[in-house]
């Protein structure tokens, strides 16, 4: 019998460099040059929760695509640097450029992106696209592609973000039983598209902030959007900055505060660090409000530097934090 490598969480989607300037005495002005007192350069987007994963100890592959560019070497270093496998990430013979500058202040941020035009095109058949994907049967090419590779591995739990045109991805971990976690971005086009709920009955937590959450469902609160969404998916969970999350399984609501810190620096990337505690806590047994607990922690702790995984804890740190927090 031939040896299956082990992966704990495969995590899929576009890896992006972010650009942060934090400490700003205000924000920026037509016509004036201001310094600042942070800055930090970092790998943003699924990476912080693949990052997260991987710091907390778990072994995790990211499924995401690359170019021959300065910006897509930085991130395939700091990938190996995480510890993170990469025996899923293409690296194509042409540049794609993914970056984000993230002005922070006083707990909120403003951003400016660019994605080569190019790498758009390229991406829309790719799982890492995010929400690039434009077809069913470019999500169905890219299952015969990965398929044979996937079944190399015994692989415990998938995260990505949900799309209205992936399910022929997501019943390739359906199939194998393999436990799936869903996130959503703000793409007001693709949360509002009718095929959407189908998809998202094919995860098992749903993990989304509570402007998505209510978009999608049409709500004014969180608790309204969480009850909602758990018709589609068995757990909800609808972050809610800093009152914390909102969550709703086997039809109970269930609240779960931020996790207590003296300032927040930078809060880019801190959802993307509670979904990494959350699936941490799930797969090591921990109880279901153990689990949320463990998804704030990170998340919580995120935003104490730049950059959404520069503050992160380590398994023993979140263990000491869960102390404290029970």
């Amino acid at each position: 019998m031939v040896q299956r490598s082990h992966l704990d969480v495969l995590v899929i989607g576009t890896a992006s460099v972010d650009i942060v300037f934090g400490g700003m005495p205000h924000w920026p002005k037509l016509g004036q040059e201001m310094y600042v007192k942070e800055f930090a350069v970092g790998v943003g987007s699924v990476f912080n929760t693949a990052s997260t994963l991987s710091r907390l100890g778990l072994r995790v592959g990211l499924m995401t695509e690359l170019g021959n560019d300065f910006f897509s070497r930085y991130i395939l270093e700091e990938i190996d640097k995480a510890g993170i496998c990469r025996d899923f990430v293409t690296i194509n013979d042409f540049p794609m450029r993914t970056v984000s500058i993230c002005l922070a202040h006083e707990g909120e941020r403003g951003f400016v992106s660019y994605v080569d035009g190019h790498t758009v095109m390229h991406m829309a058949d790719s799982p890492a696209s995010g929400h690039n994907i434009e077809s069913e049967e470019g999500a169905k090419r890219w299952k015969d592609r990965w398929q044979q590779q996937l079944r190399e591995y015994d692989i415990d739990a998938v995260f990505l973000y949900v799309h209205p045109y992936i399910h022929p991805l997501l019943d390739l971990f359906v199939d194998r039983d393999i436990s799936i976690f869903l996130d959503a971005g703000w793409h007001p086009e693709e949360l509002a598209d009718e095929r959407l709920t189908e998809v998202i009955k094919r995860g098992h937590v749903l993990m989304p902030n509570q402007m998505e959450a209510m978009f999608m469902t049409g709500t004014q609160t969180a608790e309204e959007a969480a009850l909602a969404l758990a018709q589609w998916v068995p757990t909800a969970i609808v972050k809610a900055g800093a009152r914390g999350v909102v969550a709703c399984k086997n039809g109970e609501i269930a609240y779960c505060p931020a996790f207590p810190i003296k300032e927040v620096v930078d809060t880019t990337g801190a959802g993307d660090a509670f979904d990494g505690g959350f699936i941490y806590g799930s797969l090591k047994g921990y109880s279901f409000m153990e689990a949320l607990r463990c998804g704030t922690i990170c998340g919580s702790l995120s935003t104490t530097a730049p950059t959404g995984t520069a503050a992160v804890p380590n398994a023993q740190e979140l263990e000491e934090c869960l102390q404290k927090a029970f």
